[in-house]
């Protein structure tokens, strides 16, 4: 409801600036206790991959559909497993080959018409790239929370994700009348920063010290079904049989992209 009466690019400012003020104020001893110039530059860099994966997926929804938009997106999951070997040098498992193989091809059923004319538009190519992104992002996290205070690194990435949104609605966007925004879209900007970033960001990134990128992005992925099953329900969303056969395929390439990853060896409690 928020993304009819604010922007995207504004919209995602307020999410990141009001998150990082909530997480910064419970956890301001532990932020003063480490930040450092290290904490600062990685959490920067996450921050700005976060910003702009966040805008690409956000923005997606002006041209596609809350379903497409979340499946495409949910393929950062098939991805992780060759960006880990680019970043982390662990080779991918022939199960991650073959689940990749099928997202390929559940975006081509998702991508066909009625009429099986093909189109992969402007908002399902935004929901690509923000999934490339995000495997980097999922990758980096999990090599720096071993490295550094992941609470810390959180504030900072939500911090420095408000510079991209920033910049876009600066110069792209219109700045909304806040005094004609309805109280229901006021309620649901305050579920999407308390609990859709706040909690969800903090959380998420303290699970990735203890579990591997390939299972951590599976059980994340899950929120890809209720978001088209949300869309059909509150958007009145259309799923033709080609289009729930490419979710089905990507959902399925998800969990076999798990299947030969082995799980993350338990590491010694530091804190983080």
């Amino acid at each position: 409801d928020a993304i009819n009466y604010i922007p995207t690019a504004w919209l995602m400012t307020l999410r990141f600036t009001l998150s990082v003020v909530v997480v910064g104020i419970i956890f301001k001893k532990r932020l003063k206790k480490n930040l450092d110039i290290k904490h600062l530059k990685f959490g920067a860099l996450l921050g700005i991959l976060n910003g702009f994966g966040f805008l690409l997926q956000n923005g997606a929804l002006a041209y596609t559909t809350a379903g497409k938009t979340a499946f495409i997106a949910s393929i950062y999951c098939a991805m992780i497993p060759f960006v880990n070997w680019l970043i982390a040098k662990k080779k991918p498992h022939i199960s991650s080959i073959i689940a990749a193989c099928m997202c390929v091809a559940g975006i081509g059923l998702i991508s066909l018409g009625t009429d099986f004319s093909f189109s992969f538009g402007t908002g399902e190519q935004m929901a690509l790239i923000s999934a490339i992104i995000f495997a980097f992002v999922f990758v980096l996290t999990a090599e720096l929370s071993h490295k550094l205070d992941i609470i810390t690194l959180t504030i900072v990435q939500l911090g420095v994700s408000t510079l991209p949104c920033l910049g876009w609605a600066l110069c792209c966007e219109t700045m909304p009348n806040f005094s004609q925004i309805p109280s229901t879209a006021w309620m649901a900007l305050a579920y999407i920063i308390f609990i859709g970033t706040a909690l969800t960001g903090v959380l998420q990134n303290r699970s990735q010290k203890s579990v591997a990128p390939v299972q951590a992005s599976l059980i994340i992925s899950l929120d890809t079904i209720f978001a088209a099953v949300f869309g059909v329900i509150f958007l009145a969303e259309i799923i033709t049989p080609t289009i729930f056969l490419g979710f089905i395929v990507i959902f399925v390439a998800i969990f076999i992209s798990e299947l030969g990853e082995k799980p993350a060896e338990p590491q010694t409690p530091s804190g983080n």
